[in-house]
């Protein structure tokens, strides 16, 4: 099976770079810049599970390239929309494509550029950054990918990519129902990111406070009763498995989110929480914690990235 990982970053290189330890087929859809850097220093990758280096092939947009069997996409949200029209040439009659996005509305835009068959469902579990010097370090005792047909059950062609993921390095899961557990990762991004963001804190100082441990139930009772309204597939105590979850934590764990805005980069505001605004139903009332947690980060956005100025 021939792998296309578009990015190699915190999230792509550090999984398609365990699929290069265990020797499957893998190309990264970089940057010209990336390109160079990863030519001259190759993938590093600092871990809790095994430090690893090794020189990886690459192609860069508008390169030539055969199509591919499965393409693992692991780009920011904000990026898909010029990045469509630049995967076309590598797609092929039954290339799959894998994605490791967080949030839900990615999927219809992939669906309805490439058709609903080549789309399946995927999420990723892992805390990993890049460093000044493009290492990517990942520091979570998890590391898993969890995929599956969008419309449910198990297929031959799911089996199929399911072997060439398992035995990499990292543990990955095959659902029969993965846009209940797409949903059940989606709460917790939202909630996580959104308290750690809003407190500029990890997690460890919101769960010793108990004003703030009570706003975080409040964002996630919020987030829950979005979804569950919209009729999405959310389990009956998702929210107290997801509180559960937050109890859980590492007290130095710290949202994506969260590591972008001290880097001052773009961030995912509109795919996150401004999706969940725009998914309640106008009859439902307002969201007064996930309209606040909003709001901060568009402000953030703003004063980081201003819009330019009309003529």
């Amino acid at each position: 099976m021939r792998f296309l990982v578009v990015g190699a970053g915190a999230i792509g290189g550090y999984f398609g770079g365990r699929l290069v330890q265990k020797g499957e087929d893998v190309t990264f859809l970089v940057r010209p810049s990336k390109q160079c850097q990863l030519a001259d220093h190759g993938l590093q990758v600092k871990s809790v599970h095994g430090d690893f280096h090794t020189p990886i092939r690459t192609i860069t947009y508008g390169d030539q390239a055969e199509p591919f069997d499965c393409i693992l996409l692991s780009v920011k949200a904000y990026h898909l929309p010029d990045l469509l029209s630049d995967l076309a040439p590598y797609m092929g009659e039954h290339t799959l494509i894998l994605p490791l996005l967080n949030g839900y509305d990615h999927f219809s835009a992939l669906s309805n550029h490439f058709g609903r068959e080549k789309v399946l469902g995927g999420l990723c579990y892992i805390e990993s950054t890049l460093d000044e010097e493009g290492t990517i370090i990942q520091s979570s005792p998890f590391h898993r990918i969890v995929f599956g047909e969008w419309t449910g059950g198990v297929s031959e062609r799911s089996q199929q990519l399911f072997s060439h993921l398992d035995g990499a390095g990292f543990t990955v899961v095959l659902s029969e129902d993965i846009q209940r557990v797409v949903w059940q990762k989606y709460v917790f991004i939202a909630s996580f990111s959104g308290i750690t963001t809003f407190m500029e804190s990890p997690v460890g100082p919101i769960l010793q406070t108990p004003e703030a441990m009570s706003v975080y139930s409040l964002l996630l009772k919020e987030i829950v009763t979005i979804a569950r309204s919209a009729g999405m597939p959310v389990d009956p105590d998702l929210e107290s498995t997801t509180l559960q979850t937050m109890i859980s934590m590492q007290p130095s764990m710290m949202s994506s989110m969260q590591r972008d805005m001290q880097k001052r980069l773009p961030i995912e505001a509109d795919h996150l929480h401004g999706f969940l605004l725009a998914l309640a139903a106008p009859d439902q009332g307002d969201h007064p914690i996930l309209q606040t947690v909003y709001a901060r980060l568009k402000v953030y956005e703003r004063n980081v990235f201003p819009p330019a100025e009309k003529e």
